[in-house]
């Protein structure tokens, strides 16, 4: 906040920093979960959901930082490619912990 005039647009850090920690516990809890806690389409969920909404703080930041004729805030920008890296990574995590084939070779869920 340090050197621009208005830094109202950085206040949307929190945002991304939220989305981050929440996904990094999804991450936690998909690793070293015993009992089937989230499934596939609660994994797929909130990620998408991070990353929809993070998506439209970065769009909203824009407006802001255009309003001011402001360059953009490059953390922010890196704190939702973060956001976005983990969705994807949490899908697949899920994905290799959790399909597995049985003696049949059809794959289970």
């Amino acid at each position: 906040m340090g050197s621009y005039v208005f830094p109202e647009f950085i206040f949307l850090r929190p945002v991304f920093l939220t989305f981050i920690l929440a996904l990094l516990l999804v991450m936690v809890i998909v690793v070293f979960q015993r009992k089937k806690l989230f499934n596939l389409f609660s994994v797929s969920f909130i990620s998408i959901l991070c990353s929809c909404v993070s998506a439209l703080a970065i769009y909203a930041s824009g407006y802001i930082v255009d309003e001011y004729n402001l360059g953009g805030d490059e953390i922010s920008f890196f704190m939702f490619l973060a956001t976005v890296a983990l969705s994807i990574l949490n899908v697949l995590i899920y994905l290799y912990k959790h399909i597995r084939k049985d003696e049949n070779g059809a794959r289970t869920y």
